[in-house]
């Protein structure tokens, strides 16, 4: 039989193993609790997501204000270096050789020559290119030999001029022979200054003139007004005429000295301008 003194003691230490039972409970529950919650919590994925706020520019620093400086002065431009190649280019695109335009210009004037020929070889009145010259000086030895001053010009011409002053009469007409040295040689000038009505008369009469085998105004000559010594008729000759406003100035230049003398002779043709342009400013 157990005495009374161990009795006593049994009632306590069940009372202590009750009291760290129900401590371990607890803790147990709140370890229980624990985990729930933690797994509750959504954890990390393994997916990685990206990222949904926008990435936010980096912010630029504010540009300084620099304080004004100087102008500096603006540098010349460097000279481009050029190559070789462009060099040569550059020769062979610079102006011929004075020697080359020379030959050219004499083959050019050899080629109007000769067209000039060509187109005045075709009748035997052949004039008919006018040649322009700024020339207002009479020829060596010029004189005025014969002159008279008509007003009915259809009745002093022929061919296709007499139809052209019949259909525009002249107002008058101061026809002439004049003497002259070319080249020292003696020649003979016939000379009709003729006044019209209008420019344009004096232009439509002069297209006739100047064509080939067209007529002429008859010169003195022709109409028997002659003086000592002049031959009958004039030679071929060279010819030239200038119209100055309503005035038409015809002249013929031809060599009277039995020698050749022709309507393509260049010092003809330039001495019948010379003395058409200065009878034309006359009054």
């Amino acid at each position: 039989m157990d005495s009374p003194d161990d009795s006593g003691r049994e009632v306590p230490e069940r009372m202590g193993s009750n009291a760290d039972a129900e401590d371990s409970a607890a803790h147990i529950a709140e370890l229980v609790r624990r985990t729930t919650e933690s797994r509750a919590a959504p954890g990390p994925s393994s997916v990685a997501r990206p990222d949904a706020t926008p990435a936010q520019p980096t912010p630029m620093p504010a540009p300084s204000v620099a304080e004004p400086t100087q102008q500096q002065p603006l540098q010349p431009a460097a000279t481009p270096t050029h190559s070789p190649f462009t060099q040569g280019v550059r020769r062979r695109m610079s102006a011929p050789p004075r020697r080359t335009l020379v030959i050219a210009g004499v083959v050019l004037a050899v080629l109007i020559g000769g067209g000039v020929a060509l187109s005045n070889a075709l009748g035997p009145e052949v004039r008919r290119t006018p040649t322009a010259t700024t020339q207002s000086s009479a020829p060596a030895g010029y004189a005025v030999k014969v002159t008279d001053v008509i007003t009915d010009c259809a009745s002093h011409a022929r061919g296709r001029t007499k139809v052209s002053f019949e259909a525009h009469n002249c107002v008058k007409a101061t026809r002439s022979i004049a003497t002259g040295q070319i080249r020292g040689r003696p020649a003979l000038y016939v000379v009709s200054r003729i006044q019209m009505a209008s420019a344009e008369a004096a232009a439509a009469v002069k297209e006739v003139l100047d064509g080939s085998g067209t007529g002429n105004l008859n010169d003195l000559l022709r109409e028997g007004k002659t003086f000592p010594g002049a031959p009958v008729k004039m030679p071929d000759s060279g010819y030239a005429s200038v119209q100055t406003g309503g005035v038409l100035t015809v002249a013929e230049a031809g060599f009277v000295d039995g020698g050749p003398s022709s309507s393509t002779d260049l010092a003809l043709r330039a001495s019948a301008a010379q003395v058409a342009a200065m009878v034309s400013t006359q009054k």
